[in-house]
């Protein structure tokens, strides 16, 4: 029986060190063998700890189905979803903007009411941009559970293929 409301996942990630790309598994409970399926239909991206003191300094978070990328970029298939803040001076120090907190990525518009995906590898990256130290990375993810038939289970293979030109 699909799930009526949503439920919760929580993961956090501290980077192995200042700059580094570093994976955390979430640890589901669902087994690669078994025919479930997550829909993903808000991500919230919460930073610990951290400032941004000069121009191009920032952080990349992503969701990803893999800890192999060696580098965040859209283009990599295993990239669920990934965001970056970066500072920008508009003229001196004392013009800034504000970012909200946490990041809110909704994708409950999306056919299907979100994105579909394997629970089970699910990882939480992150790679600071010029940073002091190391960086704390938490994320929520609001999904419902849905059990694949046979030919459901095609729709999850082509959602994580990426059609690309380049």
């Amino acid at each position: 029986m699909p799930d009526k409301f949503s439920n919760i996942a929580h993961i956090k990630v501290i980077e192995g060190g200042t700059d580094t790309l570093t994976y955390k598994k979430l640890e589901t409970g669902v087994s690669l063998f078994e025919k479930i399926a997550w829909i993903i239909s808000r991500i919230e991206y919460y930073w610990l700890g951290f400032t941004l003191p000069a121009t191009g300094d920032g952080v990349i978070m992503a969701l990803t189905s893999s800890n192999n990328p060696v580098a965040l970029s859209p283009e990599e298939v295993a990239i669920i979803d990934m965001t970056k803040i970066t500072r920008i001076d508009f003229g001196t120090a004392g013009n800034a903007h504000v970012v909200d907190y946490p990041i809110i990525r909704d994708f409950a518009q999306l056919p299907g009411g979100g994105m579909i995906v394997p629970p089970n590898p699910i990882y939480l990256a992150v790679l600071g941009i010029s940073q002091a130290g190391a960086l704390t990375i938490e994320c929520r993810i609001y999904y419902t559970t849905i059990v694949l038939k046979g030919d459901e289970f095609w729709e999850l293979v082509e959602a994580r293929r990426i059609i690309s030109s380049t």
